[in-house]
């Protein structure tokens, strides 16, 4: 019984070590309007990443660097934008962090691009959100993997019929 319980906990253990590892993501939002690139980098407990490396590249090849940069203290981020084809946003955190995002085109429009960048860094934001019906579910799938793992070992034994 004693094994039982100490594998319990290191199951447990690895699955709080998965979210601690987690909380130190990096992303990257990135849109293109008129004549400039703007963006954000955000680390995905939802603190921005300040002063961290950027780099403008080329949709198509990423070691052709067309610009780059580092983020403010808020974490964005604005460059010229490229007249002809696409582009992606590379940034390079602490720690070996890296994440990168194709620059979407916004449509030319008589609203605030700096409110539809707004809107993104939310949408961001709550896709990176831990949810309550997150971790049940976590739960529910240890509960799970815990039983398949009890039958199997009760069928090892000849206990079951």
């Amino acid at each position: 019984m004693r094994r039982i319980e100490l594998q319990l906990a290191a199951v447990l253990a690895l699955w709080l070590a998965a979210f601690a590892v987690q909380a130190h993501g990096l992303d990257v939002i990135a849109q293109r309007s008129d004549s400039q690139v703007s963006g954000l980098a955000l680390y995905t407990d939802g603190t921005p990443a300040q002063a961290i490396y950027v780099a403008l590249v080329a949709a198509e090849d990423a070691t052709q660097i067309l610009a780059e940069s580092q983020t403010d203290a808020q974490g964005r981020f604005v460059f010229a934008a490229r007249a002809d084809g696409g582009t992606r946003v590379i940034v390079e955190g602490e720690e070996g962090h890296r994440a990168q995002a194709l620059v979407s085109d916004l449509p030319a429009s008589s609203g605030s691009n700096a409110t539809l960048l707004l809107l993104r860094e939310d949408i961001a934001r709550l896709q990176q959100h831990m949810w309550w019906r997150d971790l049940i579910g976590a739960i529910g799938y240890l509960v799970g993997i815990v039983g398949l793992w009890a039958l199997w070992r009760r069928r090892q034994s000849g206990q079951v019929r």
